[in-house]
Parts: structure tokens; C-alpha cells; sequence
């Protein structure tokens, strides 16, 4: 939360030419409940169980109709082996790595609610760990979005080229 996913994630695709997609709102609009209110009514073990089955809905649209994407996952996405395994084997997956202060300020003045954040720097901690696996890293405390955009559209070029 807070770290720039769906912000950058806006501006990458449309710098690359891609679709974007933010995997939360796919998730709003496929069941028509907010994430705050999937987590008050059914709890967070039956939303994780949609966002693996929304995550592989997208992953394998935009497999069959061959064009690129970028997804802005959720904070807490990886968290579920079966998203994990995805996001590791079938997509380039980059991430926006922030200090809990960074992102402290960021979410001050945030709207809307955000299920977990009153776990706080303990989430980050323990989820941190899952982050590390991503493939690459933007470490984002000093850059703006148009700093990280270009990095972010660096890398995927990058490995664009490599893999062509």
C-alpha cells in the first residue's frame, strides 16, 4: 500500500503502449463489492481465494489474445502460494520496493480504506520476504513516478531485447 503500484502501473503501460490493468478494481467490478467490504463480509481467506482465481483470469485473457499487459497486483497478492507461483512464472514482475516511513507519508493522506493497514510495519516485514523473490527491484524513497516509470520501462525493454 502506497508504494506506487497502480499509479506507475497506469503510466508504464501507457508509456509502452500496453493495457493495464489493476488487479483490486478487476476484482471490484468481477464480484461488485470493494476489497474493504469483501474483507468485512467474507473475510480475508475467501478474498485472497478470488484474487489467485482474478489473477489467472487476466494472466490467460491477455495470453490468448497476445498482447502485453502490466498488472498492478494488490499489496498482499503474493502472499497466497498460488498467486506467488504465478506472478513468478508468468509475468516479468518488478518490485517497487519503500521504506515504511516513504510509504508512512504516502498514505497520510490517502482516502479509502485499506484492509490491512493498521498492520503496518509487521505486514511489511513479513511480506517483505515474499517481495524479495521478484526478479527486480526499484528501491522508490527518492525517485517521483516519472523516475520510477522510466526505470520500470527500462527494465521490461531490457528484457524485451534479451528475449528476442
Amino acid at each position: 500500500m502506497g508504494a506506487g503500484k497502480s499509479t506507475v502501473g497506469t503510466q508504464l503501460a501507457a508509456l509502452l503502449g500496453y493495457d493495464f490493468v489493476d488487479l483490486d478494481t478487476y476484482i471490484e467490478h468481477k464480484i461488485g463489492m470493494s476489497i474493504a467490504d469483501i474483507f468485512a463480509t467474507q473475510g480475508e481467506e475467501t478474498f485472497r481465494a478470488v484474487e489467485v482465481e482474478a489473477l489467472r483470469d487476466v494472466v490467460i485473457m491477455h495470453r490468448l489474445t497476445d498482447t502485453d499487459l502490466v498488472i498492478a497486483l494488490g499489496g498482499g497478492t503474493v502472499t497466497t502460494h498460488d498467486a506467488l507461483r504465478i506472478v513468478l512464472d508468468e509475468t516479468l514482475c518488478i518490485y517497487l520496493k519503500a521504506s515504511f516511513n516513504t510509504l508512512t507519508d504516502r498514505l497520510k493522506n490517502a482516502t479509502g480504506q485499506r484492509p490491512l493497514a493498521s498492520r503496518g510495519e509487521a505486514l511489511l516485514k513479513q511480506r517483505e520476504i515474499l517481495y524479495s523473490k521478484a526478479p527486480f527491484c526499484i528501491s522508490t524513497d527518492e525517485l517521483n513516478i516519472e523516475e520510477v516509470t522510466a526505470k520500470a520501462a527500462d527494465i521490461i525493454k531490457r528484457e524485451e531485447s534479451t528475449n528476442d
